[in-house]
This record gives C-alpha cells, sequence and structure tokens, in this order.
C-alpha cells in the first residue's frame, strides 16, 4: 500500500521513514556501485518501503544482483527511462493518495457513526461484533481481560475465540501498528479494548483472518470497532461497579452492621434481585496466605492484585452459579461471602449434604485459575430466619481464624467441628486460662519439647477416639503396644491419671487449648 512518495537521492539511513513510502531514485550517490544499491534495497524492503522506482540516465542499466535482491526482498522496483520526468510520476500518485485517504476517511466516518448508533442505542457488544461481522465478512468475537468470551460471531464452528490473555498482551507490545495486532499461532487480529486515563486492557477483539487477507478498509474497521466496544465495556464496568457496591454494602450492613427487621432486610434484598427467604448458612471462601502473595508480587503492580481477585470472585461465582443459581456470591475482604439458596422443604441432613458437595465443587475447581495460590473453604451453622445469618457469618469467619491458627489442612473447615476450638480461642489470650494449661499439662509440654516426641498429641488423639486404643494406635500409625507404653508414660510425667473422673475434661481441654497457643 503507497502511502507516501519521494525522492531517495543518498545512501538510505536507519532514521528515516520508509514505512508505505514509494521511492523514487536515479542512484546518483550509488552509481555503479552494486554492493551499496544492493544493501540500500535490503534495508527498504526491511524497512516496509512500498516500492523503488529506478530512472535510466545517470547509470543506464541496473545490475542482475540488483534486481535478484529486490525480487528475494520482495519489494517492487520498477524501471523508467530518462525522458520520464519525476512529476509525471509523482502528481498522479499523490492525487490517487488524497482521492484514497479522503474516501478512507469518510468509510471511517461512516463506519464510526454506524457503530456508535449502536451503542447509543443500547444494542451493546453482540451488536458491535455482528456489525462487524457484516462489514468485513469475518468471524468476530470479544473476551474480556480473563478470557471469558463476552460475544461471537462464526467463530464456533472454526476454532474457539479463546486466547491466552498473557499472549495476546506480549503480541500487542510487539506490534507496530497501534492498537492491533496479527496473532500469527492462532491466525487472529486482535486489538486491545481499553478503559480508563491509565488504558488498562479490559478485553480483546478477536477477529479470525488465518490467510492475513484483511485490507485496509478492513483493519481500520476493526479498530473502530475496538473503540466503540471499548466504551460500551466501560458503560458496563461502571455499571457493574455500583451494582457490586450496593451489594457489598448491603451485606456488611446485614452481617456486621447496625441490626434490622427481618422484613426491612427481605425487602432490601429483594430491591437487590436476591430472595433472602430460602437463606439459611454461610460459606466463607478464603485465599490462603494472601497477604505473603501480595509482598512477594509488589513488583507487579496494584494491576496484578486487582487481577488475581477479579478472577478468584468470577471463578467462584462461576462454580456456585453452575450449581447453585439463586445463591448470593459477594466478596467482602481477601474472602468471597456465598449464601446459597435451599427450598424450605429440604430436611437439614439434605442440606448440609448439597452443601459439602458445593464445597467441594469450589475447592476443586476454583484453584485452577489462581497459579499458585490455594484456598480455604468456612462454613457456618444452619438457622432459620434471616437475622440467623449475622451468626452464620461469625461462626465462618471463627472457623476459618482456628484453621489458621491450627494450620489445619483440612480445606473445607465446619462450625459445627471446631467449635469447642472456637470457645477455647475466646479464652486464650487471657493469663488466667494459660496458667491454667500449664498447671495441667505443662510437664508433658516441657517433656515434648525436651525430647522432641509426642506426647500430648497421643494423649488428644486418645481422647478424640473415645480411649479406644486400637482405633487411636490406627490413627497415630504406631503399634497398640507402643500406644500403651505412651500412656503409661504421660501418667509417670504428669504424677497423675488424666482419665480419673472429672481429671479426664479437665485434660482433654488442655490439649485442645495447646493446640492454638
Amino acid at each position: 500500500m503507497i502511502h507516501h512518495v519521494n525522492i531517495l537521492e543518498a545512501p538510505w539511513e536507519s532514521f528515516w521513514e520508509t514505512q508505505d513510502h514509494l521511492f523514487l531514485t536515479s542512484f546518483y550517490a550509488l552509481r555503479n556501485n552494486t554492493s551499496l544499491q544492493i544493501e540500500n534495497i535490503k534495508a527498504l524492503a526491511e524497512n516496509g518501503c512500498a516500492g523503488l522506482v529506478f530512472q535510466k540516465g545517470v547509470q543506464n542499466a541496473l545490475d542482475p544482483l540488483v534486481i535478484q535482491q529486490a525480487e528475494e526482498s520482495g519489494l517492487p522496483l520498477i524501471e523508467v527511462d530518462e525522458a520520464t520526468a519525476y512529476p509525471e510520476i509523482i502528481t498522479p500518485l499523490v492525487q490517487a493518495i488524497a482521492r484514497e485517504k479522503s474516501f478512507m476517511l469518510q468509510r471511517s466516518q461512516d463506519i464510526h457513526r454506524r457503530l456508535t448508533g449502536l451503542i447509543l442505542g443500547g444494542d451493546g457488544l453482540t451488536a458491535v461484533s455482528d456489525a462487524l461481522h457484516e462489514l468485513i465478512d469475518r468471524p468476530v468475537a470479544t473476551i474480556n481481560s480473563w478470557g471469558d468470551v463476552l460475544t461471537s460471531k462464526s467463530f464456533a464452528d472454526i476454532n474457539q475465540p479463546e486466547v491466552d490473555r498473557d499472549d495476546l498482551l506480549q503480541e500487542m507490545a510487539r506490534s507496530t501498528r497501534q492498537g492491533l495486532a496479527w496473532h500469527k499461532a492462532s491466525g487472529r487480529w486482535l486489538a486491545p479494548l481499553l478503559a480508563g486515563e491509565q488504558g488498562m486492557v479490559e478485553g480483546f477483539l478477536l477477529v479470525w483472518d488465518s490467510q492475513k487477507a484483511a485490507n485496509q478498509l478492513d483493519l481500520m474497521a476493526i479498530e473502530q470497532a475496538a473503540t466503540v466496544a471499548s466504551l460500551e465495556l466501560a458503560k458496563q464496568r461502571a455499571v457493574l461497579e455500583t451494582e457490586r457496591r450496593l451489594k457489598r454494602d448491603f451485606i456488611d450492613d446485614m452481617l456486621t452492621g447496625e441490626h434490622h427487621s427481618a422484613e426491612a432486610l427481605i425487602a432490601r434484598g429483594r430491591s437487590l434481585g436476591w430472595d433472602l427467604l430460602h437463606k439459611r448458612v454461610i460459606m466463607l471462601v478464603d485465599l490462603n496466605q494472601f497477604e505473603a502473595y501480595y509482598l512477594q508480587h509488589l513488583d507487579e503492580g496494584k494491576e496484578h492484585i486487582q487481577h488475581i481477585k477479579q478472577r478468584f470472585l468470577k471463578s467462584v461465582m462461576r462454580v456456585v452459579m453452575n450449581e447453585n443459581p439463586l445463591s448470593i456470591v459477594v466478596e467482602r475482604s481477601d474472602s468471597i461471602v456465598v449464601i446459597p439458596h435451599f427450598p424450605t422443604e429440604l430436611s437439614l441432613s439434605q442440606t448440609q449434604q448439597a452443601m459439602e458437595s458445593l464445597a467441594k465443587q469450589i475447592y476443586t475447581n476454583v484453584p485452577k485459575s489462581l497459579n499458585e495460590l490455594s484456598i480455604s473453604i468456612a462454613i457456618g451453622g444452619f438457622y432459620e430466619t434471616v437475622a440467623g445469618l449475622r451468626n452464620s457469618y461469625r461462626e465462618a469467619n471463627a472457623a476459618l481464624e482456628v484453621s489458621n491458627r491450627l494450620d489445619n489442612q483440612t480445606p473445607i473447615i465446619w462450625y459445627e467441628n471446631v467449635a469447642l476450638y472456637v470457645l477455647l480461642m475466646r479464652f486464650s489470650n487471657q493469663s488466667e486460662v494459660n496458667r491454667w494449661r500449664d498447671q495441667t499439662l505443662g510437664r508433658l509440654i516441657a517433656y515434648d519439647r525436651q525430647n522432641d516426641s509426642e506426647l500430648v498429641k497421643t494423649l488428644e488423639t486418645y481422647f478424640d477416639a473415645n480411649q479406644n486404643s486400637q482405633q487411636a494406635a490406627r490413627i497415630l500409625f504406631i503399634h497398640p503396644k507402643t500406644l500403651k507404653y505412651r500412656l503409661r508414660r504421660i501418667e509417670e510425667i504428669l504424677d497423675t491419671n488424666p482419665f480419673a473422673g472429672d481429671k479426664q475434661l479437665s485434660f482433654y481441654l488442655a490439649t485442645k487449648l495447646t493446640k492454638l497457643l
């Protein structure tokens, strides 16, 4: 494509603009110097020169090696007679370029008006994709910044439009055409959908073109569509952010704010499109050691952290909506609050089974999109009223805290299974409690520390096994005789029988408290 016409009568310099230029030359400065002429031909071709017109006169003919180099480089080379004046070539070309630019400008304005009209008319991204497909007769898709397909026109029978986000960003960085790049591996043109003053990438517009046959008008239409799609995404994002803020505020108020009547909460939830009448329990999905991850990735900027948190939310939401479509899913700090929907006719045991199934689906599928991060899931108690959700939330939070204190390897924590630890944790910071623990179990703790043994763990496991030696030995992976020996040593070190009468409760609680301190 010729965009400029110019005269070249000096050796080519690397700082010269040559992209889409047609140069006229007599090779005056390089006359009869075949090697320099070949070097200039190669440089012009490598830098996007549209073609070279050689005028005979100063040099009667080009060396065959020069012509061969032009052919090998793919540079159009035209010879004209000495009698052909430069203006005879330049004038009609400049006029043609001017007409072409005028046509392209008019066409660009027409396309822009059409696409903008779709957005202003409320038709959205789908209409933009359809219009672009009609204009360029190629499959079109838009994806968000996480790679999820937003719209797709005629892509289905060819290939999936998803492309790795980082791969797309790298391709954009290598592109010489601002706002548009050719993705050779997938045979697609891609244009970033930008938003905000900093031009954050909100998504991509993809166009299938396996032969890279799109003409200048097609590429212009793609760029125009990307601009309009960016505006639509920015509008959608603003609406979504407002909606999410309102929902977060409501959840904060319902779970931790001032008390409101059940009727007021139900009415407010209904205004947000939520049915609170069938919500009985709170689930928290938490990113493990996210603070450490944040510190390790500070150099990647806030955008990376926001990207991870947004992907976390989206992944949880995708699983929950697939398993329990009427659930409420809201982000809160580094956790996701999930309030599943269960019909009133379900019994408590059926609800617990459904909750367990949902938690397992989340734990299995969500980490796949979080790189090296893992998650924990805590489930509060079940309540029959909306007001009870506040208690369920506190219980789920407490279960998470206990799990972190215990360095629990169990990914799904039920409050009812750690309720005792929660109660002990609330008292564990009091000096009287610590003194009582030391008086009760201090000798055994000191012995374990000095001898690198596990007698406290043995005592706790024996209690948990209802003082069944066979079961406790299996849990500890030791022989029953070894367990019997350990229990005898425990009595010797404590100088008392921890299994006698009321002492059992004291020693049992002391073993649990030790795990929290």
